[in-house]
């Protein structure tokens, strides 16, 4: 019995989602759905494609965590403060979003701090941090688990698809014979 990729992908990615929930659940994590979250979100064709999503992702879940910290510390009992230097930070990523080679990487980065602000209501920053704690650790215990599942079952690799765009892309080879000088 063959399976189709899209099969395999979905098998990959199903097994993916329960293993790192499951792990989630197991070391008492608050929020396990975030580590099945971050396995969804990386699952793409190619273990290269989903690779560079999810060094996107995490790297976008740190800078998002860095910049709550920061926050944090400049204006612990200030909500006004806060939410006009989160809107600022908001506007440029979106302005980042627009021009840059990397837009998830920015996207990733509010909504992370989207997400630990939200979930701070009523804001302490005590669970501010813990917050940033537990969602750059899920993020990357799910990023952990899908990048070995996807090593280990069924990789898939856009190597010959790579070779195939460059062959085609080759310049025709100069001919062996010198130009004669008059």
């Amino acid at each position: 019995m063959t399976l189709s990729t899209r099969t395999k992908q979905a098998i990959k990615t199903g097994l993916a989602v329960v293993i790192a929930y499951g792990v989630a659940l197991q070391v008492g994590w608050e929020k396990p759905y975030w580590a099945a979250f971050a396995v969804v979100m990386i699952s793409l064709d190619t273990a290269g494609e989903s690779l560079n999503k999810a060094s996107l992702r995490m790297l976008g879940t740190l800078v998002g965590g860095a910049v709550m910290f920061i926050l944090i510390a400049l204006f612990p009992q200030q909500r006004w403060l806060m939410m006009l230097s989160l809107s600022v930070y908001y506007g440029f990523c979106t302005y980042m979003m627009t021009g840059s080679k990397r837009p998830y990487f920015w996207f990733v980065s509010a909504f992370v701090c989207m997400v630990i602000m939200v979930d701070a209501i009523p804001f302490d920053p005590l669970r501010s941090f813990q917050i940033v704690v537990a969602r750059v650790e899920e993020t990357a215990m799910g990023i952990l688990v899908y990048s070995l599942v996807s090593a280990f079952l069924w990789p898939r690799s856009s190597r010959s698809a790579l070779y195939e765009a460059v062959t085609h892309c080759r310049q025709p080879s100069i001919s062996s014979t010198e130009p004669t000088v008059d």
